[in-house]
């Protein structure tokens, strides 16, 4: 029996003389698929795996920047390797646990949002190693404290929100995807914030031009990856609660989903 298919709600079943009805819901129809279950903590497991590098390689990246130590930015850009290989093999088991085992409902939302969360965090990887990079070529210039710190700090604050996106989805906690959510934007503005004021020292200082391009790319890297934490959290309410939250503010996706 394969779980695409749909069935009635109760099912006629037969043991010698004796008939009976048993009844059946969408949830009980994996337990009749061996392997299933395993499958899919396999999945889970080889993403939380790519998570927890990704969130070293973010560390990694901070520590290379704040510290200037080629040993961190080695590190981040090695380890990407890892994380574009796990990122094949998640869209690999994920794909086969589609065809395969045809899941439904909740299991199907899991494995797609599974499959959606290694590319957003290949992605988070990728802005780990374009920061570790910027911060081998500071390495060679002399960066002014009052720039350094607060763009540090606000490093801090986007760690944190990744952090706490990768938890609400481990967990599929919906307040704490709540919480990111609630976040997004504030620091998201603050990486603008630096975006801005690098470009206009840029133009006030071109004697230091190379310092403040590479401080403006990690900025840039640091709001990307704030918006990444949002696209964690609004997968972990689609797997909850069966709702696409992203683009709230597009009128055309109200217009089609109010539309019969």
């Amino acid at each position: 029996m394969r779980a695409g298919i749909s069935l009635p709600a109760f099912v006629r079943c037969e043991t010698g003389q004796n008939h009976y009805a048993l009844r059946m819901s969408a949830s009980d129809l994996k337990h009749y698929l061996p392997g299933f279950d395993q499958a899919l903590n396999a999945l889970k497991e080889d993403v939380t795996l790519m998570a927890n590098l990704v969130i070293r390689n973010l560390a990694n990246a901070r520590a290379g920047f704040a510290e200037r130590e080629e040993d961190f930015s080695a590190a981040v850009i090695a380890d990407d390797d890892e994380v574009d290989l796990l990122e094949k093999q998640v869209d690999r088991l994920g794909t086969e646990i589609l065809i395969r085992y045809q899941p439904m409902i909740t299991d199907l939302r899991t494995v797609l949002a599974t499959i959606k969360l290694s590319n957003i965090l290949e992605r988070a990887s990728n802005h780990a190693v374009m920061i570790a990079r910027r911060s081998r070529k500071l390495a060679e210039d002399s960066l002014p404290a009052e720039e350094e710190e607060p763009l540090l700090t606000h490093f801090d604050a986007v760690l944190r929100l990744f952090g706490e996106a990768i938890a609400a989805f481990r967990e599929i906690q919906t307040v704490k995807a709540g919480r990111v959510l609630g976040q997004t934007e504030s620091v998201a503005a603050a990486g603008r914030e630096f975006v801005e004021k690098f470009t206009e020292l840029l133009e006030e200082r071109p004697f230091g031009s190379r310092v403040y391009v590479n401080l403006m790319s990690v900025a840039q890297s640091l709001e990307e990856i704030t918006y990444l934490s949002e696209h964690i959290a609004n997968e972990v309410v689609y797997i909850a609660e069966a709702r696409d939250i992203r683009h709230p503010q597009n009128t055309l996706a109200e217009t089609e989903e109010t539309s019969p």
